[in-house]
């Protein structure tokens, strides 16, 4: 694990590499979100390029780039241009507006490089900050592709054509049950309120009964 605390600042005055480095590592989280080990793929990318002993008349081992490197993300780090938990967070926060469920979540978080216990700790957020944040999604997935009660004849399409509506819905990796839940649903209106409630932050915890 990186230690932010454990590098000197003061490296990027006295150290070339540090510094090229550094500079590739800002100017590319000006552009895009990464998480560590996104930054780290991006950063050797440049240091191939860059610092390949045929172009570059300083010599550096191998080792040395991979340190360098590792000091760079932790500088990051530091400074608060990189923290895997919050992208993990606000990915999370999103993916219920955006209709994702929580498979493509976890999918999406690990191909940008976010560690299993981020990507858990993010999807108890989810959970935690919705009713049923599964269910809204899936609604709103529903609704982005006008399926089920969204569709304009849902009602009178063949059973096959009902199925290829559910096989969609499955592959964004909601469960049959929960498909079948809200396609269910007779009308906007009755799928429309099921979405606001399933939205809504979970009630309060009654209180404890008095001994």
């Amino acid at each position: 694990m990186i230690d932010p605390m454990a590098i000197d600042p003061d490296i990027l005055s006295t150290s070339k590499t540090h510094k090229r480095l550094m500079n590739k590592a800002v100017h590319y989280l000006g552009r895009y979100q990464a998480s560590q080990q996104r930054l780290r793929r991006v950063l050797r990318q440049f240091a191939k390029r860059k610092f390949d002993p045929a172009k570059s008349a300083v010599e550096r081992s191998p080792e040395e780039i991979e340190s360098a490197i590792t000091d760079v993300i932790a500088l990051c780090v530091h400074y608060g241009y990189v923290d895997d938990k919050a992208l993990a967070t606000a990915k999370a926060r999103s993916s219920v507006i955006s209709g994702q469920s929580a498979y493509q979540l976890a999918g999406k978080l690990r191909q940008m490089g976010v560690d299993e216990e981020t990507t858990s700790h993010a999807l108890e957020g989810r959970r935690a900050d919705h009713y049923d944040a599964e269910k809204a999604a899936a609604i709103r997935a529903m609704r982005k592709k006008r399926l089920g009660p969204y569709h304009a004849d849902f009602d009178a399409l063949e059973f096959a054509e009902k199925q290829k509506q559910f096989a969609k819905l499955a592959r964004l990796g909601f469960s049959l049950d929960l498909i079948r839940l809200i396609t269910a649903y007779a009308t906007i209106e009755e799928a429309e309120e099921a979405l606001y409630l399933a939205d809504a932050s979970p009630p309060p915890e009654p209180d404890p009964e008095p001994n």
